[in-house]
C-alpha cells in the first residue's frame, strides 16, 4: 500500500495539466485575498477621510468604524475550491486509474500476490497527501498574503477555524477524486468515465447550487431580501410556512449537492455568514453538524464504492 502511495504521488506531482491547475488556483486565490485586503483600506481610508470632513464641521458624529473579519476575505478562496478544488479531485481520480487501464498494468497486479483492497487504499492514501499538500500550500499563501499585504494577524480561534476549513476542503476534493476512479474502473470506455465525472461535476458543483440559490427568495435582493424588509427571523418563519411545498423542493436540490454542504460548512467556519462572526466552534457545529455529516456520507460513500468495484477483479480484468 505504501509503495504504491508513494508511486501515486510521484506521478501526480509530474502531471502538467495539476501543475497548471494548482499554479491557477493559488493565483486566483493569492488575487482574490489582495482585492479583499485593498477593498477594505479603501472603505477604512474613507470612513476616516468622513469622519475628519464631520469633525472640521464641529460635529462629534458616533458613528463605529466598519468592522474587520479577516476570514471573510476568503470568500473567493472557498468559492474557486469548490470549482477547481473538484476539477483537480477529478482529474486525480481518472489519470490514476487511466494510465493503469491504458498500460495494462492494473491487470497485471492483480494477478500478483498483492491484496486487492492495498490497490485503492495506496491509491486513496497518495493522492490524499498530495491534495492535502496543495491544500496546505494553499493554507500558507493565504496566511502571508493576509500579513504582508492586508497586515493582519490572524489570532489562533481564526487559524483553527481556518484549519477546519481546509480539512473540509479536503474531503470534498477526495470525494470528487474517489467518484473520478470508481468511474474509471467501472466503465470500459475511459472517455466515457471522463464524460461522466464532468456531467457529475456540472450538476453538482454549478448547476444544482446555482438553482438552488436562484430560488431563494432571500437571494433576490443584495443584503438578503427578508433583511431589506426589516422583517424579524419569526416573521420569515411564518412567511415560509406558506410555501412549505416550494422550501421543500429548494431544500432537496440543495441537499443533494456535496458542493452546497461543503460551502455551507466553510461560510460558517469563517463568519461569512454574519450570523456566524466571532462564534465558537460549538455554536457553529450545532448548526452545521448536518453538513459535516454529509460531506463525509459523501466521500464515504464513493470511496466504498471503489473498493465494492474493486473487488469484483472479475470484470475489471476484463476491461480495456
Amino acid at each position: 500500500m505504501l509503495t504504491i502511495a508513494k508511486k501515486e504521488y510521484l506521478d501526480s506531482m509530474k502531471s502538467q495539466l495539476f501543475l497548471v491547475l494548482l499554479a491557477f488556483l493559488l493565483l486566483l486565490t493569492a488575487t482574490s485575498i489582495v482585492v479583499a485586503s485593498f477593498d477594505f483600506q479603501n472603505k477604512l481610508a474613507e470612513y476616516n477621510q468622513a469622519l475628519q470632513t464631520l469633525k472640521a464641521l464641529g460635529k462629534n458624529p458616533d458613528v463605529s468604524a466598519p468592522r474587520f473579519f479577516p476570514l471573510k476575505m476568503l470568500r473567493g478562496t472557498v468559492n474557486y475550491l469548490e470549482i477547481i478544488g473538484a476539477i483537480i479531485g477529478i482529474i486525480l481520480g481518472y489519470i490514476s486509474i487511466a494510465k493503469e487501464k491504458g498500460k495494462n498494468t492494473l491487470q497485471l497486479l492483480l494477478t500478483r500476490p498483492i491484496g486487492r483492497y492495498d490497490i485503492v487504499s495506496g491509491k486513496v492514501l497518495g493522492n490524499s497527501i498530495l491534495i492535502f499538500s496543495v491544500l496546505a500550500v494553499t493554507a500558507v499563501t493565504i496566511y502571508l498574503i493576509m500579513w504582508s499585504v492586508g497586515g493582519v494577524q490572524i489570532s489562533t480561534p481564526e487559524l483553527i477555524k481556518l484549519g477546519l476549513v481546509i480539512l473540509a476542503s479536503h474531503f470534498y476534493v477526495m470525494f470528487f477524486f474517489c467518484m473520478a476512479s470508481f468511474l474509471a474502473l467501472k466503465f470500459s470506455s475511459l472517455p466515457n468515465a471522463l464524460i461522466f465525472s464532468v456531467v457529475i461535476w456540472l450538476t453538482f458543483v454549478l448547476l444544482i447550487p446555482q438553482i438552488g440559490d436562484t430560488m431563494d427568495p432571500d437571494n433576490q435582493i443584495p443584503g438578503g431580501f427578508f433583511k431589506s424588509m426589516q422583517v424579524t427571523k419569526i416573521q420569515e418563519k411564518n412567511i415560509l410556512t406558506k410555501f412549505q411545498t416550494y422550501e421543500t423542493i429548494r431544500n432537496a436540490l440543495e441537499e443533494s449537492s456535496v458542493t452546497k454542504h461543503y460551502e455551507r460548512l466553510s461560510f460558517a467556519l469563517l463568519g461569512i455568514k454574519d450570523l456566524y462572526n466571532n462564534k465558537n466552534l460549538g455554536m457553529i457545529f450545532q448548526d452545521k453538524w448536518p453538513d459535516v455529516l454529509w460531506l463525509a456520507v459523501f466521500f464515504l460513500m464513493a470511496l466504498l464504492g471503489e473498493y465494492f468495484l474493486l473487488a469484483r477483479n472479475a470484470r475489471i480484468l476484463h476491461n480495456r
